[in-house]
């Protein structure tokens, strides 16, 4: 079915060409979405919010090429479904690299299944006590391991010094791991 803020463009170039991309893209959008979001229900909010975002940027898409209009849709999707889990702090149990960590992908590609399974119980453990960490330690975590930040990024965002960071983690992934062995 054709999302509503499809069928609202006004420019009927810029909806048939909105309404192409969808029908072309929404199954790597859904699949990139669902990577990193395991409820379905956000996953279809995320991607009625791309399908938005994209509306916006449809002179954009336009002179992409088709590589690049890919690669923006997936980047566009990925980026708003890891807002989501920042923003409603939400545990995801799902990989943020790009091979996902699914088994087929592990089998497919000769990394140990062993060490994939063992990884994948140590998320879904941390994601149990992940509610009993306190602010801090779940900012500093998501944000390194997650977002993907620098310690001066973090710094900047706990409003103390970068030097500080490595210490702050150490202790953060401690009372991760305390927990974890405790619960």
């Amino acid at each position: 079915m054709l999302p509503s803020v499809i069928t609202m463009i006004v420019d009927e170039d810029d909806r048939e060409f909105m309404t192409q991309l969808f029908l072309q893209y929404r199954r790597i959008m859904f699949s990139e979405i669902s990577k990193i979001i395991s409820d379905p229900c956000d996953t279809e909010d995320i991607l009625q919010n791309a399908i938005i975002k994209l509306c916006d940027k449809v002179a954009l898409l336009r002179d992409l090429d088709e590589r690049r209009r890919v690669c923006y849709v997936i980047t566009t999707v990925r980026n708003l479904a890891k807002n989501h889990i920042r923003d409603n702090h939400v545990v995801s149990i799902c990989s943020f690299d790009d091979d996902g960590l699914n088994l087929y992908d592990t089998v497919s590609d000769g990394t140990d299944v062993d060490q994939t399974i063992i990884f994948k119980e140590q998320l879904r453990n941390l994601s149990s006590v992940w509610n009993t960490l306190d602010e801090t330690s779940q900012r500093l975590l998501e944000g390194k391991y997650i977002l993907m930040k620098s310690d001066a990024e973090l710094g900047q965002m706990l409003g103390t010094s970068p030097a500080s960071i490595r210490m702050m983690l150490t202790r953060s992934r401690r009372k991760a791991l305390d927990l974890m062995t405790t619960f």
